[in-house]
């Protein structure tokens, strides 16, 4: 018996995860027929609702189909969708999502720097105003500080760029809160930003690859050492 809680949060998700593991490791083999309705309640100690919930997930991740009269079945070519736990808000969580970001973006400002229009040059330093004009309303900017790195990536040209941007948009935009807020509170922290930001747009509008890469890498790394020195701060160390 594999009881799931029936007190646990997003009860569904936790059936389709575990789903995917037994088609993962071959216990649901490819073409294989999914065990009922009744079957699945009975071995995770499920609603036929959670069920029915579950298995349209994995339908949408293309992991398996139905077949009119016959049941639901395991996909020749099960595919798996990329799933990431949200940072939980702690210091180490957010420095993975910094070194994610950095993979990204990194490349990603090199590439806009060698194939932006000046239609997405001006995009960015538009959203590089409004990220300003939401710090002097008061606000953390966070929303806006993604529109604007957002906005180096569609420069790239490339649409998995930005598909996968869009993706970790939940993730990114928790991190560059946590950033945010810690620099808000220090204004040589803000001028620090403000600068950075200014330089990965200068090095991309001069169509330098070379210098857009180092500005995104210490744009970034800066951001991890700002949150590393709160940290100290915080600790009293």
């Amino acid at each position: 018996m594999e009881a799931l809680n029936e007190a646990t949060p997003k009860l569904a998700e936790r059936l389709a995860k575990r789903l995917i593991e037994a088609i993962q490791e071959g216990r649901l083999a490819a073409g294989s027929r999914l065990p009922t309705e009744q079957a699945l309640c009975e071995q995770y100690g499920v609603s036929r609702t959670v069920v029915r919930e579950a298995i349209s997930m994995l339908k949408r991740e293309g992991m398996v189909a139905s077949r009119q009269g016959s049941g639901t079945y395991v996909t020749a070519n099960p595919s798996v969708a990329l799933r990431l736990a949200p940072p939980q808000g702690n210091f180490e969580a957010v420095v993975e999502i910094l070194e994610i970001r950095s993979a990204l973006e990194i490349k990603a400002a090199e590439l806009a720097a060698k194939r932006r229009t000046n239609a997405q040059l001006r995009a960015m330093r538009n959203a590089l105003a409004e990220l300003d004009e939401a710090v002097e309303r008061g606000e953390d900017g966070v929303r806006e500080d993604l529109a604007f790195h957002r906005s180096i990536v569609l420069a790239t040209g490339n649409q998995h760029f930005v598909e996968t941007i869009d993706f970790l948009h939940q993730l990114l935009q928790q991190a560059i809160s946590i950033t945010r807020r810690n620099e808000a509170r220090n204004r040589e922290y803000m001028r620090q930003v403000d600068q950075e930001h200014l330089a990965l747009v200068e090095a991309i509008a001069a169509g330098n690859g070379e210098a857009a890469r180092h500005a995104a890498s210490l744009h970034l790394q800066n951001a991890e050492g700002r949150l590393r020195e709160a940290r100290r701060e915080a600790d009293g160390s």
